[in-house]
């Protein structure tokens, strides 16, 4: 199979040039498609910082400026790469990635259907693809309610590559002071905040929590002051981006991922692969990844107030009874090997692109409304 693979960012990574979830998948789609011996091209935004990532899956690459919308130039260079490649299938990433491969698929001349990978909180964007994959089933049915048919509104769950020297964890009794992890952007809606006032709230009922960010962004600064105004600054550490996920879940006992609007959670696939408890809000992604008391437990992201304590009963739970913990860590693992490594995923993925290939000359390709 020939597939064009595409992603165009507005911008370079401001996270001290970290690849992010959306350009991760990217990344890895062209490389296990490549080593699965599919033909792929990757197309990117020249100058990004992922370019030798990208270079290092063996896929052709395709440097575009594509700098706005109406970058004629861009998509008349991407119109010339159809028209010699000859994709079966373009994968977009992004919503300028397919408005670019709409029009150069018609300046082309060729017959291929666009798959549009649905990352983000706005999925309507995707609505003119041929096909759509959400990465969770409430953003496939919100496009569903917009108009397009099921068939075409499909879901395709994030993936993570299991390291090749890969060893399981074998988690030891819980420490004292109990040791808390999280990962991800320091942002607000990341509601990393609730987990140290629901710290207050533990060591009023004599418990005591040390707490571990790894990642990087502007709420470092108000997180450490919060911090010090509950008299936690000696029990919570920002580590800053973190590539070392092993030694990371080797030192935590349980991991938290208290979102309020996590799309899907990657790092909750880190937590599951390397057996560490789990507890995360409801939110979009993380509903529909964790099954709360079989493989995590999950609280309410809805009452802000409220959810503080809803983590600190989780935690104290949790902590009181580590058989219970560490089985719903054994059974979050046995769901991630199902469900979530880049070789179902891939998988998966490719039953997608030869269906849309196969049907690509049935469908009647309008705008929707």
């Amino acid at each position: 199979m020939k597939i064009a693979n595409i992603l165009f960012n507005y911008k370079k990574s401001a996270h001290d040039n970290q690849i992010l979830g959306v350009e991760r998948c990217f990344i890895d789609y062209a490389k296990y498609l490549t080593l699965l011996g599919h033909e792929v091209i990757s197309v990117l935004k020249s100058g990004m910082v992922y370019l030798d990532d990208v270079k290092k899956t063996d896929s052709q690459t395709l440097e575009l400026p594509a700098f706005n919308q109406g970058d004629i130039f861009s998509i008349l260079r991407l119109g010339l790469m159809f028209f010699k490649f000859k994709p079966d299938v373009v994968i977009c990433h992004s919503g300028r990635a397919l408005s670019f491969s709409r029009a150069a698929r018609f300046l082309s001349i060729r017959k291929f259907p666009i798959i549009a990978i649905d990352h983000g909180i706005n999925p309507k964007k995707f609505l003119k693809a041929d096909y759509v994959l959400s990465v969770n089933s409430h953003f496939s049915r919100k496009l569903q309610k917009a108009g397009k048919p099921a068939n075409r509104a499909l879901v395709i769950p994030n993936m993570i590559e299991v390291p090749q020297d890969f060893m399981p964890l074998i988690k030891k009794s819980f420490r004292k002071p109990l040791k808390l992890g999280s990962l991800g952007r320091l942002y607000q809606e990341k509601f990393f905040d609730k987990v140290l006032r629901a710290m207050e709230i533990l060591r009023e009922r004599g418990i005591e929590c040390e707490y571990v960010i790894g990642g990087v962004g502007p709420m470092a600064e108000p997180l450490k002051n919060l911090a010090r105004e509950l008299n936690l600054e000696k029990n919570f550490k920002i580590l800053g981006w973190t590539t070392d996920k092993r030694k990371f879940f080797d030192e935590i006992d349980i991991f938290i991922l208290p979102s309020f609007g996590e799309t899907f959670g990657i790092v909750l696939l880190e937590a599951m692969l390397y057996s560490t408890p789990i507890i995360t809000s409801n939110s979009w992604g993380p509903d529909e990844v964790i099954d709360h008391e079989i493989n995590g437990l999950k609280v309410s992201k809805d009452d802000e107030k409220e959810m503080p304590k809803l983590l600190a009963d989780a935690i104290e739970r949790l902590m009181r009874d580590e058989n219970f913990a560490h089985k719903l860590a054994q059974t979050a693992q046995k769901k991630f090997y199902e469900n979530y490594t880049a070789e179902m995923v891939i998988k998966k993925l490719i039953e997608v692109c030869n269906m849309a290939i196969e049907t690509f000359t049935t469908l009647k390709l309008s705008n929707p409304k």
